[in-house]
């Protein structure tokens, strides 16, 4: 006694099967991408605001460096050559 197995392949089921199996890729394929997008969004929108902080940083340190350059620090100057406070003594002498 021998056993065959005979495979009866219907059209109907396989072209089912087949538009079944595209129709879930699709679906797969948009799910994938729509995270994608999303992952995307959040980066754009975190690097954003992390560029905007660091402007902010900047802006409040040129308004700092200003403020202190305004500063009117008394500075007394000095003479570095001897033959100049010789001239100023003979103009104060006279």
């Amino acid at each position: 006694m021998s056993f065959t197995f005979d495979l009866i392949i219907n059209p109907i089921v396989l072209l089912l099967a087949g538009v079944f199996g595209i129709v879930i890729g699709y679906v797969i394929s948009k799910a994938r991408l729509a995270k994608a997008h999303s992952r995307i969004m959040k980066l754009e929108s975190d690097l954003l605001h992390s560029n905007e902080e660091t402007l902010e940083a900047q802006g409040a340190y040129v308004a700092l460096e200003a403020r202190v350059q305004d500063q009117s620090i008394p500075v007394i100057p000095m003479k570095i050559s001897g033959k100049d406070s010789s001239k100023e003594k003979a103009t104060h002498n006279k």
